[in-house]
């Protein structure tokens, strides 16, 4: 597989230039709760924190429930695990056996045909290009652990949403902030109110 040096570098210098001399502005939006001012809207928005922290409460003891059910399935999918990796491993090394042959018998027939002489061997190969796959990663304990997790179990339980329209609800406002973080315009570095 050998091809001219230039094919490859030519698109890549140029793409490389392209990239630094456009770096786009990157922003980052925040939020601020602007509370009520009168007594029953700070009323309201205690209520509205009670009810956020029972909920954040529950769901934690939920999401620690869960994780203490599947500790149980955690052994046999590892167990899986490695087995799939073992057969994903020989096929990799399958793959890169035939890949390396692959390379060396097309070093050897690389020029055009009017240009090979049957007897001519180049020592300078060309390139080398890595293999089109990726090795496979071997499976930890942790690892199995937190997809499994991430399947079955749930962290989030919508808290903060019901929270925030609580408390907009009550009274309260909710400001969104847009600051300029990285590669800011020089006359835009401070934030944008929506």
């Amino acid at each position: 597989m050998r091809l001219p040096a230039l094919t490859f570098l030519l698109p890549a210098l140029i793409l490389l230039a392209a990239l630094a001399g456009c770096a786009t502005p990157q922003y980052q939006t925040t939020f601020r709760l602007i509370p009520p001012t009168d007594a029953q809207g700070r009323a309201c928005v205690a209520d509205c924190e009670a009810r956020k922290t029972a909920c954040q409460t529950e769901c934690q003891a939920r999401f620690e429930a869960c994780e203490k059910d599947i500790e149980p399935q955690v052994e046999a999918r590892y167990t899986e695990a490695l087995k799939q990796y073992e057969l994903d491993l020989r096929q990799y090394a399958a793959a890169l056996r035939y890949y390396e042959m692959q390379l060396r018998f097309d070093w050897m027939h690389s020029y055009p045909y009017p240009f090979r002489h049957p007897f001519w061997w180049d020592p300078w190969p060309g390139l080398y290009f890595p293999p089109p796959y990726r090795e496979p990663v071997m499976p930890t304990r942790d690892s199995v652990r937190a997809q499994l997790v991430a399947r079955h179990c749930q962290a989030d339980c919508g808290c903060l949403p019901a929270y925030d329209a609580c408390f907009v609800g009550c009274g309260g406002q909710r400001v969104s902030e847009t600051v300029c973080v990285k590669n800011c315009p020089p006359d835009n570095k401070t934030g944008i109110a929506q």
